[in-house]
């Protein structure tokens, strides 16, 4: 029974032998090892290299790509020419004769007024009354020769003058009035016509000249509306 038992251990003890003989011993003193596995490491994000600037210098140069020849050139087809045509004119506006006259364009309603010429109001003159002083006379006849050679300040002078002499005389208060129109001083115009026409008293001539002369006044200044309630004062005298 001892017999059969050895003879079944033997293979298992062969076996083992092999084994033990294939495998190195451990070193002494060592404890066995565990292999430990590594884990990957993670890849860093790609960054874009960023280009390397000139080296700064008194003289900083910078480098170009060699033209490669004329072989690189492209040659555009040759442009088809333009030929400017002449302006059409507007439909609504008929082509012109030869030898006529030029058409006459109508005006926009929408054209500023400020572009219209405002109407003007003739100013008359006024003759000299009967019974004036001859200082006076001659003081007229001077200011009017300064007046006709465009010396309109001698003229102012000289009407002045004769103001003085005699005050109360419309005519000449109107006379002076007209020479301050010339002078394009408006107000002043307007001032003295209007005292002219109280110093007129019966003679409504001489009023409807001293109102129509304060409408030009008036227009003068930019006052259309109180230029045509002067016109229409003006000819209130009228048939009187």
């Amino acid at each position: 029974m001892k017999n059969k038992c050895l003879l079944a251990l033997v293979p298992f003890l062969l076996l083992g032998a092999g084994c033990s003989s294939v495998a190195e011993p451990p070193v002494s003193g060592s404890s066995p090892t565990k292999k430990i596995a590594k884990k990957p490491a993670a890849k860093a994000p790609a960054t874009a290299v960023a280009p390397k600037k000139p080296a700064a210098g008194p003289n900083p140069t910078a480098t170009y790509a060699i033209d490669s020849g004329p072989g690189s050139v492209k040659v555009e087809p040759n442009l088809p020419a333009f030929r400017a045509e002449p302006l059409m004119p507007p439909a609504d506006v008929p082509p012109a004769q030869p030898g006529a006259a030029a058409p006459v364009v109508p005006v926009n309603p929408t054209t500023p007024l400020a572009t219209v010429p405002a109407p003007r109001y003739a100013v008359e003159d006024a003759a000299i009354p009967s019974g004036t002083p001859p200082a006076v006379l001659a003081l007229l006849s001077e200011a009017d020769r300064s007046r006709n050679s465009g010396d309109l300040d001698a003229a102012v002078v000289v009407m002045e003058r004769a103001l003085r002499i005699d005050a109360r005389n419309p005519t000449l208060t109107y006379k002076l009035a007209q020479l301050r129109l010339k002078q394009n001083k408006p107000q002043l115009a307007e001032e003295l016509a209007g005292k002219a026409a109280l110093l007129a008293g019966s003679n409504l001539d001489l009023k409807r000249k001293s109102w129509m002369l304060i409408a030009e006044a008036r227009n003068m200044q930019q006052n259309p509306q109180g230029a045509k309630q002067a016109k229409a004062k003006a000819e209130s005298f009228f048939g009187h």
